[in-house]
């Protein structure tokens, strides 16, 4: 048998024996550092790779004068193997640059470089010369640098900046020091070392600077099974002034979701685009015109981290990504160290905020002994990346030592639960009682509980002093009874999917949730079997249910249609819901002879138009045709089944109305042809289309969806046109799908905003035949609009832009309007509607999985990780 394939919950990757899948080193670490520290030594983390990848070394080292700045890249590539080598790019006198690059597959981590001593010796100091240079080696500005005396054989003075990008590298070293030539080539024309581009800029800088953003596009259609997406993109150094731009377009299946940016031409004054329309078809419409100041977003550094490590290590330094806030947001960076004893938990967030802008703002909440507690704060505008704080220097000084107390407690600073019998530390003095409580962190992207034993100087529950809020944390002490100890944690997950029998039996992995205090962990899966077919619908996760021993239960056994499921809820321990693969539920049938019956076969949440016959086997006496629906346990589906049974009523389940979870309902009729009839469960095409552009308010463009949709019982089919046209530009959106019970069958055209100036016009069609959703074309909606003459142009000038998630500020266009308008229009539209997202951009396509969904890394372009979608 061929090796079982390997379903993967979202973000975790397990592989089965055989896959040869290397696991690496993995870490970036970028320091300026004295010469005189070296060689240093340094520690990195660990990744499991993507089958057929390797693992990569990269170092670089520049020695400037009594500094170095050392970079260091490790993890997991795609390139080809590259045996060690050592590369001198520049050998001084005065500014020397060397580098190791290595990329193997020989074993898990190969790529262990471990200190600079792989580099070899640096250049000997040479005899000083007569020529003085400034002196820098910084990340941040080389306003203050002071002068050197440079060693002989320099001739020249070097300023410049160094452009580093690589996998999380994005680092602008500000370089100035002593040369033996005139010319801006440092690197000695080198542009890449392994996955690490290099450029170099010299010159005088003057005005703002030009930035480097992240450069490409993507417009793709995949399968749901191929999602979560990632993809890396190259580089564009942009003009002095401008921005990076970012916009990523989640488009719903059947629904819209979207903020659109608005600009133009309107023949009187107001907010009032869509002439007070508040929705259109399925999709709920708002406006927004804030009068525009004229300032611009800023660009800060975002992340958050949260990490245990030793006092040794302190200080430590770090690096970020950086995010586009919205207009009238300043940069935001909190840290805070909790320090326990040996230990200390370091937490920063970064990123945009609404918050007014102060001073940083160091506060020591609590200061030992034993247990100390710091933050620092600070919030900015002045200007981009003004978050640039990268190390705990500012916040940690060491403590004086203090002798030992009499008191003995235990110490324990955990993100997990403190043992039951925690390790005992000696107090120092000055301590008199132990502290026993949960920092509950929320807030700026981080959710975290922190377990903390250690010693106290004074009772009661008040670690950090009555402070309940640093930066954008909010900050929960409980010292009460430790329930928290007794919260489980689960395997959490749900997956939906279809495969043929032969593959069976099905392995998977599941991610981890902690429920609430008397939670208890549920496993529920359901196997539809349907000739060749079956269907796996699994969920796992936290229930408030009674514990329950595993159970299987046959509800149908066949010949033809079956079904089976297994249910178990657990409170023995963390994670005892390790169902983990389908063996408990099925066994391969016995071979069964074909009988004379002929049955439609499908197992589909989409349609089922088009289903094949197929023999039934012996002792099957009836077709079956109906849906099976399934609600909780975080499963919505609608499943249309047909196949072979051997009696003839709808009761495929024999009378079961709950799973674990999960509530069932069947809806078998009346059916003609085995079709629904009237408004019973219908099948809509659906789909979503985006398209940005020019001319759509004078040509069709096509309109056809990918798949289909069985609706609810008396709900109808929809699709929903939108054009908003500001002249250069046209935004055209299509919706077709399910919609509300309620409606009733008819079509219209709606203008809200007619020329002179912008265009803003619907079509929307209900009807309740199945696929009656089919028009192919946006000529529905062209055909309806009025065609003027086009005015001769006036004296006003207004601004035009179409644009989605973002601003017109890259974007806009100033035109002459034509004759008749008299205001120029600035607003922002909020559309929503529908339940599910798709990726791509103009497209139309299958729903995303919710957080927690299944992937199947087997499948082609399907693995559920970043490095999946690398090539893109």
């Amino acid at each position: 048998m061929n090796l079982m394939p390997a379903l993967t919950l979202l973000g975790v990757t397990t592989l089965l024996p055989g896959v040869p899948a290397l696991r690496c080193q993995r870490g970036n670490i970028e320091a300026v550092r004295n010469a005189s520290e070296l060689p240093l030594e340094w520690k990195t983390g660990e990744e499991t790779c993507e089958v057929g990848e390797g693992c990569q070394d990269l170092v670089m080292l520049l020695e400037n004068g009594p500094q170095i700045n050392l970079l260091i890249s490790k993890g997991c590539v795609k390139i080809g193997d590259q045996k060690p080598q050592v590369t001198w790019l520049r050998t001084g006198p005065g500014l020397s640059i060397v580098s190791y690059i290595q990329v193997c597959r020989h074993s898990d981590f190969c790529n262990d470089v471990s200190s600079t001593e792989v580099l070899g010796d640096l250049p000997t100091p040479t005899v000083p010369g007569t020529l003085r240079c400034p002196l820098c080696l910084s990340g941040d500005g080389c306003e203050n640098a002071h002068m050197q005396i440079c060693p002989a054989g320099s001739t020249h003075c070097y300023s410049g900046v160094l452009r580093l990008r690589g996998d999380n590298i994005i680092t602008n070293l500000k370089v100035q020091g002593c040369m033996p030539q005139p010319d801006c080539n440092l690197l000695n024309g080198t542009k890449a070392i392994g996955t690490l581009d290099m450029s170099e800029k010299c010159g005088l800088q003057l005005g703002p600077q030009a930035l480097d953003c992240n450069s490409g596009t993507l417009d793709t259609v995949r399968n749901v099974s191929e999602l979560h997406l990632s993809w890396t993109t190259g580089w564009k150094i942009c003009e002095p002034g401008q921005g990076c731009l970012e916009t990523l377009m989640l488009i719903q299946n059947g629904g819209i979701a979207t903020n659109l940016r608005v600009q133009g031409c309107m023949p009187e004054s107001g907010c009032n685009l869509f002439d007070g329309t508040k929705a259109i078809g399925p999709i709920g419409v708002s406006e927004k015109c804030e009068p525009q100041s004229g300032s611009q977003a800023l660009e800060c550094r975002s992340g958050q981290v949260e990490a245990l490590r030793k006092v040794s290590s302190l200080p430590l330094e770090w690096t970020t990504n950086w995010e586009t806030c919205k207009i009238g947001e300043g940069c935001q960076e909190t840290v805070l160290l909790i320090v326990n004893g040996p230990n200390v938990n370091l937490v920063f967030t970064k990123g945009c905020t609404t918050d007014k802008d102060h001073k940083p703002r160091i506060t020591r909440h609590r200061t030992g002994p034993s247990v100390s507690i710091i933050s620092y704060t600070h919030v900015c505008r002045h200007w981009d990346f003004c978050n640039d704080l990268s190390s705990t220097h500012p916040l940690w000084i060491p403590p004086p030592v203090t002798g030992p107390g009499s008191l003995r407690c235990p110490n324990c600073l955990s993100k997990d639960d403190c043992p039951k019998n925690a390790p005992e530390q000696d107090c120092p003095a000055g301590s008199l009682h132990c502290y026993n409580g949960v920092l509950s962190l929320k807030g700026g992207g981080l959710i975290s509980d922190l377990k903390v034993q250690g010693c106290v100087s004074q009772p009661g529950c008040d670690l950090l002093n009555g402070t309940q809020t640093i930066g954008p944390i909010d900050v929960r002490e409980d010292c009460g009874p430790q329930l928290a100890e007794e919260a489980l944690k689960c395997q959490h997950g749900t997956l939906e999917i279809t495969r043929n029998v032969s593959q069976l039996p099905l392995q998977w992995t599941a991610g981890q949730t902690t429920c609430g205090v008397g939670e208890g962990c549920q496993d529920t899966l359901m196997m539809i079997e349907n000739g060749e077919m079956v269907k796996l619908i699994l969920t796992k996760g936290c229930t408030t249910a009674e514990d329950q021993e595993a159970k299987v239960t046959e509800h149908r056994k066949g010949p033809g249609l079956s079904v089976t499921s297994y249910t178990r809820v657990c409170r023995l321990e963390d994670l005892c819901n390790d169902l983990s693969t389908t063996v408990p539920l099925w066994a391969p049938p016995p071979v069964t002879a074909p009988g004379t019956l002929h049955c439609p076969l499908c197992l589909s949440e989409d349609g089922c138009e088009k289903a094949p016959k197929q023999v039934c086997p012996a002792g099957s006496t009836h077709c079956y045709s109906g849906v099976l629906r399934l609600r909780g346990g975080k499963i919505i589906s609608n499943l249309r089944v047909q196949g072979c049974i051997s009696q003839p009523d709808c009761n495929l389940l024999n009378g079961t109305q709950t799973i674990g979870p999960m509530v069932v309902r069947e809806d078998c009729g009346p059916q003609i042809n085995g079709k629904p009839t009237d408004k019973n469960a219908l099948t809509c095409f659906k789909g979503v289309m985006l398209r940005l552009g020019t001319g759509f308010a004078k040509e069709a463009v096509e309109w056809s969806a990918l798949s289909t949709k069985v609706c609810e019982p008396e709900e109808l089919c929809q699709e929903t046109l939108l054009l908003i046209d500001v002249g250069p530009r046209t935004l055209l959106i299509g919706s077709k799908g399910c919609t509300g019970r309620g409606a009733e069958d008819n079509s219209s055209v709606s203008i809200y905003s007619r020329p002179p100036g912008m265009l803003v016009a619907s079509y929307t069609r209900f009807c309740s035949s199945n696929l009656c959703n089919e028009a192919s074309s946006s000529s529905v909606l062209l055909s309806s609009l009025p065609h003027p003459n086009v005015p001769p142009t006036g004296d006003l000038k207004c601004p035009v832009c179409v644009e989605l998630f973002g601003s017109c500020f890259q974007n806009t266009k100033f035109i002459t309007c034509p004759q008749g308008t008299t205001r120029c229009y600035e607003g922002d539209l909020e559309l929503q509607g529908g339940e599910e997202m798709t990726a791509g951009s103009g497209i139309m396509g299958d729903p995303l999985p919710r957080p927690g969904f299944l992937c199947l890394p087997t499948e082609p372009s399907g693995c559920c990780h970043r490095k999946c979608w690398a090539s893109l």
